[in-house]
């Protein structure tokens, strides 16, 4: 067997085992969020029961309890189980800083996002559904009066919405906690 033969051989091993290795990677990352136990909303249930709205711990230098903590950020969430019915969520937004609502499945993947450029009179206000709850509200709708009303559709039964408000001056932190924590979360009667 020549030297080439053989240097042939061994880069086809190599590159046997990079390709195996990658593979093992890609399938790895993708399982973690799926049969991880502490994930966002585990460690949002720690806080707050669902439906009540909550302040986020400010992050600080020594401690970060989620990966999205920023120390110039007040944020505040609210959990949600759609079996019940539609859940309304309300947020003002008076400040002239920046603001958002993001909506997150129950494994935590942001699904839909609003910021106060979206915000009508001052307020963001949006009705997350299921699928089924979407096409029952559809069918009850006037259509000489239709529902002005943001339907955001969840692909789960269960997530969290986040609210965030930037403060501008560490000074101006109070001002965009307040704000934060008004946000409201209410569950909604099914439409018969």
């Amino acid at each position: 067997m020549t030297f080439t033969a053989r240097l042939g051989g061994a880069a086809l091993f190599v590159a046997a085992v990079v390709a195996a290795a990658a593979l093992v990677h890609f399938v790895v990352v993708l399982l973690v969020p799926i049969v991880a136990t502490h994930d966002a909303y585990a460690r949002l249930a720690e806080l707050a029961p669902p439906g009540a709205t909550a302040p986020l711990p400010r992050a600080g230098p020594d401690e970060r309890r989620f990966s999205w903590d920023d120390p110039a950020l007040a944020g505040a969430f609210c959990r949600y189980n759609l079996s019940a019915g539609p859940l309304r969520v309300k947020a003002s937004v008076g400040r002239a800083g920046f603001a958002s609502l993001s909506f997150h499945t129950r494994r935590g993947a942001v699904f839909y996002a609003l910021t106060d450029r979206a915000a009508t009179h001052g307020r963001m206000e949006a009705v997350i559904v299921t699928p089924a709850q979407l096409r029952n509200l559809v069918a009850h709708d006037d259509e000489d009066d239709p529902s002005q009303d943001l339907r955001v559709v969840s692909p789960t039964v269960e997530g969290f919405v986040v609210m965030r408000a930037f403060s501008e001056l560490p000074s101006l932190y109070g001002a965009a906690a307040d704000e934060v924590k008004a946000m409201t979360c209410a569950t909604e009667p099914p439409t018969p």
